[in-house]
C-alpha cells in the first residue's frame, strides 16, 4: 500500500476546519464494520476526534489507549479488537527507538490481524525515531495489509500543534491528529 501522507491542501483543510465534522462535509452511507484503535497518551488525547470523525463510517469504534502504554503492552491487548474489521495502531512513543524491535511488533500485529487492514501511525518523539519511521515506511511499501500514516512528517512541519514537552499536543493538535487518522482509515478502506 502507499504511505499515508496528506497533501498540503488536505493539511490546510484539516488545520482550517478542525471542528467541522464529517457529516458537514458530505452525506455518508450507513455505518458498517467495527474499528479498533490501540494506542498511548496521544491516542487518549485524540480519541474523541477519531470517534467524531468516523462515527458515520463504523457501527462501533473501540479505542483502547492508556497514558504511558508501550508497544509490547499494546500488542498484547489486540485481542480486544478481535471483532473489528479495521485496526489502527498508534504506539511507539514510549519505546526505545529500535527499528528491529518495532519490526518484530509490526509483524506480530499483521499476523494477529489476519485479513484485516492495519493503519499504523508513525512516531514523533526525537530525531532518533527517524529510523523506526523509515522501517515502517519500508514495511508499508511491501505490504498489501499495512498502511502507515506519517504523523512524524506532518508534525515536524506544524510544531505549533505540539504542547510544551514537544511530544504531546495542544487541544487543536489532538483534533487534527484525530481527523488525519480518520482520513487515513477512509483512504485505506477505499483501496480495498
Amino acid at each position: 500500500m502507499r504511505v499515508r501522507v496528506l497533501a498540503a491542501g488536505a493539511v490546510v483543510g484539516a488545520l482550517a476546519m478542525p471542528m467541522l465534522g464529517p457529516a458537514a462535509v458530505s452525506a455518508a452511507p450507513a455505518p458498517k464494520g467495527v474499528l479498533f484503535v490501540e494506542g498511548d497518551s496521544l491516542t487518549v488525547g485524540s480519541s474523541s476526534a477519531i470517534k467524531a470523525n468516523l462515527r458515520s463510517d463504523f457501527r462501533r469504534i473501540t479505542v483502547d489507549a492508556q497514558v504511558g502504554r508501550n508497544t509490547p503492552t499494546g500488542v498484547s491487548r489486540l485481542g480486544a479488537g478481535r471483532n473489528a474489521s479495521v485496526w489502527v495502531v498508534a504506539l511507539g512513543t514510549n519505546d526505545s527507538p529500535s527499528p528491529w524491535a518495532m519490526k518484530k511488533h509490526v509483524n506480530t500485529v499483521l499476523k494477529r490481524a489476519g485479513n484485516r487492514p492495519v493503519l499504523w501511525v508513525s512516531v514523533w518523539r526525537s530525531p532518533a525515531y527517524g529510523k523506526v519511521n523509515r522501517m515502517l515506511t519500508s514495511m508499508d511499501r511491501g505490504s498489501s495489509q499495512l498502511s502507515v500514516l506519517r504523523w512524524d512528517l506532518f508534525i515536524k512541519q506544524h510544531p505549533r500543534l505540539l504542547a510544551g514537552d514537544g511530544i504531546h499536543l495542544t487541544s487543536a493538535g489532538y483534533q487534527v491528529r484525530g481527523r488525519m487518522i480518520a482520513d487515513a482509515v477512509r483512504a485505506l478502506l477505499a483501496e480495498r
